[in-house]
């Protein structure tokens, strides 16, 4: 089962998010290394809902599909980003958006440089998995770019 579908249809305020972030493995002198995991520990952070709207830029107008925003939180309930050991400061923004002409699926974006479609777990649980490289990624000569794996939970 797909939550995300059910918190958009019902338009649901706002919803919490625990992640985690692995980095693609280094290559170190005795092989291949794993780098640190960035979490947001349960409960995690606050996204807040807000609706599909058209916005004018540059004299062209653009439909913005609604999303859950971390960006734009000015709920008092947010967790504070800041505080040691509730989250890496490496999540600067998380936006969840619901599936437009678009996007086919529902898409989250992190810190505007991954954007990944989120699995649901089979089970009908509400956790999550999604794999992407980092826009403007490079490896050298001859290699691709890994992906990252992130790894998610979201509830009420």
């Amino acid at each position: 089962m797909n939550w995300l579908a059910e918190y958009f249809s019902q338009k649901t305020a706002s919803l919490c998010l625990s992640m985690w972030a692995h980095p693609p493995l280094i290559l170190g002198p005795e092989g291949p290394t794993a780098q640190p995991v960035h979490a947001l520990p349960y409960p995690g952070a606050t996204l807040v809902f807000a609706p599909g709207e058209r916005v004018e830029r540059g004299g062209l107008e653009y439909e913005l599909p609604a999303r859950f925003d971390l960006a734009r939180t000015s709920d008092t309930r947010a967790v504070d980003l800041d505080r040691p050991f509730q989250a890496s400061p490496f999540f600067r923004s998380v936006t969840i958006f619901a599936p437009s002409r678009y996007n086919r699926d529902f898409l989250i974006t992190v810190n505007d440089e991954f954007a990944f479609v989120p699995v649901f777990s089979a089970d009908g649980a509400p956790g999550f998995s999604g794999t992407c490289i980092a826009s403007g990624a490079s490896a050298p000569q001859g290699h691709m770019p890994l992906p990252w794996t992130f790894q998610g939970y979201i509830s009420i």
